[in-house]
């Protein structure tokens, strides 16, 4: 059955919660290293929320200018839509990205939202071709043999991501990840998968067998604008994490990439 027809009612309000608390915690620490600029951003926000928007720019971009995340989002906005202001889209794309590499998860939709808006409904044809990977951390899976590899940030990680991309590697179509979360010698058998997934901040699994491992199914819709397609199952190493995160409006072009990912993963040591 397709991973994607699996979930297409599921909805994650719990997850969302969790990373727009997360969300709160990087506006708070960028407001308290900017000393002075906070009653500027207070101003600004208070400004937009009446409305008054040629008014709410003059604070909110000092402090977008300052690397303020949320300020920057909220003066991309303003860009994009020409509120009170001329539009301006190349500005508004410059000040949301910005936001994003600073940790504003938000500022990815919307990003994602004017790469669709100015491209239209994509039809190109996606043929994708594979090559088996063999990971030192024990596992097998598939990567489409067009996708760029990039280096694993840490021993326990083994990331891909496609070649498609917006502005840089910041924007992706779409992307793998697989990670390895170790544990002792003969204790992997006691770890609860559902137990692990509700740590990940879902309220909804599915027990899921890809044909090569017995494990849990989760999806998630992130406020980055990407659906995330996730697939954790047991080794005699560990409990591993295997993710396929796609860009919300270019997902169904992926659905069979999507697929094929997850059905092809193996883990060697199975307990």
């Amino acid at each position: 059955m397709a991973i994607n027809e699996i979930f297409r009612e599921m909805f994650h309000d719990k997850k969302k919660e969790k990373e727009i608390e997360y969300q709160k915690e990087i506006i708070k620490k960028s407001l308290e290293s900017q000393g002075n600029l906070l009653s500027d951003f207070e101003k600004g926000m208070d400004l937009l929320e009446e409305e008054n928007y040629k008014d709410a720019m003059f604070f909110l971009e000092k402090c977008a200018q300052n690397n303020n995340s949320q300020a920057q989002y909220e003066v991309g906005k303003i860009l994009k839509e020409g509120l009170e202001v001329e539009q301006d889209i190349q500005k508004s794309k410059k000040y949301l990205l910005e936001s994003y590499k600073h940790g504003f998860k938000k500022s990815g939709a919307l990003l994602r939202e004017m790469r669709y808006e100015e491209q239209g409904k994509l039809n190109k044809k996606i043929d994708t071709k594979f090559n088996n990977k063999n990971s030192d951390l024990g596992f097998s899976i598939d990567m489409p043999i067009d996708w760029i590899e990039l280096e694993s940030k840490n021993k326990a990680c083994f990331d891909a991501i496609a070649i498609d991309n917006f502005n840089g590697e910041v924007i992706f179509n779409i992307k793998m990840q697989v990670f390895l979360i170790e544990i002792p010698e003969n204790m992997t058998g006691c770890v609860s998968l559902q137990r692990v997934a509700n740590n990940m901040g879902c309220i909804e699994s599915v027990d899921f067998n890809n044909g090569h491992c017995d494990g849990k199914l989760i999806c998630g819709e992130g406020i980055d604008g990407t659906c995330n397609y996730i697939f954790i199952a047991k080794g005699k190493r560990g409990v591993y994490d295997v993710r396929v995160i796609v860009d919300k409006y270019l997902e169904p072009m992926y659905e069979d990439v999507i697929d094929h990912i997850i059905y092809s993963f193996d883990i060697v040591d199975k307990i």
